[in-house]
């Protein structure tokens, strides 16, 4: 039987002043008079395709000051040692082949050892649900929306190209730059899928040994400082992640595990997501993750205990992890 969540009236309230505090430190504007719950919500899905669009160019180097460095084409000392003979200034983070970039001269994205796909440029807060899932040689993976592809190429890095990785992606201009991601970096147990998750089943893709929900959010601020989402956006989101979950759980083996992931602060797309699925199916149940494992990152337990928010000065992201009985 899976563990049963209830929220209190502390927590409640609890949530709420999480909640204006991100908000605040993130500079958002809520329309909260809003509660248009329309699953329809065309407006708001045209906004998350240019989003998409916006995630195929270079990262913005100002938002993500870290690089994960690729320890299958070359060790962290190594690239190090390049990097700072080009005078670019880097700082050692929690994990030894993930690294701060203080001051660089030019653009980190245009450098000869990026082409060579010995590194990506990707914020620290987004590794940790890779950190979280544990992949391991062998196993058969599922990255359930994997464009651009920092976490996919993740995955099959710390697996060392053994096992089996299937990264879906619905959106056709996005699976170029995943496609090419994982080409530059020279990953060879990835297979891309061209479709949208919550229509994935068992009896076509089989079950796997662990899967990765990262899933379409409203965003955060620190991420895309335009972005302006209301009360409508938020629920709109929340509902489309509770259909992916409920998916994921369904193609996971007895005894996988599942990471769920979003990069917005909002209680309806993160603690809120995992209280209805553990409280609705008795198949699952939480796994508890531990703040300390993650050393020199502002992250904290979230409402439900053994979850995970990362808060600014890092990128907001929410981590939780699922297991299947």
């Amino acid at each position: 039987m899976g563990l049963k969540l209830t929220s209190s009236l502390r927590d409640i309230k609890k949530m709420r002043q999480i909640k204006d505090k991100i908000r605040k430190e993130d500079k958002i504007e809520l329309d909260l008079s809003k509660s248009n719950n329309n699953l329809k919500n065309d407006n708001f899905n045209e906004e998350l395709d240019k989003k998409n669009e916006d995630d195929n160019n270079e990262v913005d180097f100002q938002n993500y000051k870290y690089i994960r460095v690729n320890t299958l084409q070359i060790t962290p000392e190594d690239l190090k040692k390049r990097l700072e003979s080009k005078k670019i200034v880097l700082e050692d983070t929690f994990l030894d082949y993930a690294f701060k970039v203080i001051s660089s001269p030019f653009s980190v994205g245009a450098t000869p050892e990026y082409l060579y796909g010995y590194y990506f440029m990707q914020s620290i807060s987004s590794m940790v649900p890779v950190i979280a899932l544990n992949p391991q040689k062998g196993e058969r993976i599922l990255d359930m929306c994997a464009a651009p592809g920092g976490k996919t190429t993740h995955i099959a890095q710390l697996m060392d190209n053994e096992g089996m990785v299937f990264a879906v992606e619905v959106n056709k201009n996005r699976v170029r730059s995943l496609t090419s991601n994982i080409n530059r970096m020279g990953l060879k147990n990835v297979v891309t899928i061209n479709t949208d998750s919550v229509n994935l089943k068992p009896e076509e893709l089989g079950l796997f040994d662990k899967i990765l929900l990262d899933a379409p959010c409203t965003g955060n601020a620190y991420k895309d400082s335009s972005r302006v989402k209301n009360r409508s956006d938020i629920l709109f989101c929340s509902n489309r992640q509770k259909e992916l979950i409920h998916t994921a759980i369904n193609l996971l083996k007895s005894g996988g595990e599942l990471v769920y992931s979003t990069c917005s602060p909002e209680i309806e797309e993160d603690e809120e997501v995992v209280s209805h699925i553990v409280n609705l199916r008795n198949d699952v149940e939480l796994v508890k993750l531990d703040k300390n494992d993650y050393k020199g990152i502002h992250i904290e337990d979230a409402i439900i205990k053994g979850t995970l928010k990362i808060l600014p000065p890092n990128e907001p992201f929410y981590i939780a992890k699922l297991k299947k009985l």
